[in-house]
């Protein structure tokens, strides 16, 4: 138990913060041209109510303060992705969000869910970008307040 510890220690240092807004840019543009995408709330709680196992991780923009409904919407969104282990990566903005998820950079986009390539022939099934991420995120997820990665753009 102590060595596997250890190694999730390593593994948690080894991660590059400042990379990781690229990676997620890699992740979602990849996921998108593969149809591996949903955005919007509605299409998101649709897919996790209807395809849970599917999900690889929902990402979430930072809510602006004074949008009490937003932010509702958003701890509720975690709770239950966190009560069903799927990893919430959260992002400074949801116009670039938007942008990524081909919505257009005017509007926000309050969400976005990427689900598994359940087409792909390798192993482990995700790739080292999507690995990366979840590593993240479970390496985080005892930080308060949670991290918020910058999207480049």
């Amino acid at each position: 138990m102590c060595i596997l510890k250890l190694k999730n220690v390593d593994k948690c240092k080894m991660i590059n913060r400042n990379k990781l807004g690229r990676a997620l840019q890699g992740v979602l543009t990849q996921a998108k041209t593969e149809g591996r995408l949903i955005c919007g709330l509605l299409p998101a709680i649709s897919c996790l109510e209807n395809s849970l196992e599917d999900v690889l991780l929902c990402v979430l923009p930072q809510t602006r303060p004074g949008d009490a409904t937003t932010h509702m919407q958003t701890v509720l969104l975690q709770a239950f992705c966190f009560e069903n282990y799927i990893p919430v990566i959260q992002v400074d903005s949801s116009e670039k969000l938007a942008q990524y998820c081909g919505l257009g950079s005017r509007v926000g986009c309050p969400c976005a869910v990427i689900t598994k390539d359940m087409e792909a022939q390798q192993d482990p099934p995700l790739s080292p970008s999507e690995q990366e991420l979840t590593d993240f995120y479970e390496c985080t997820i005892e930080e308060f307040p949670r991290p918020v990665l910058e999207l480049p753009g």
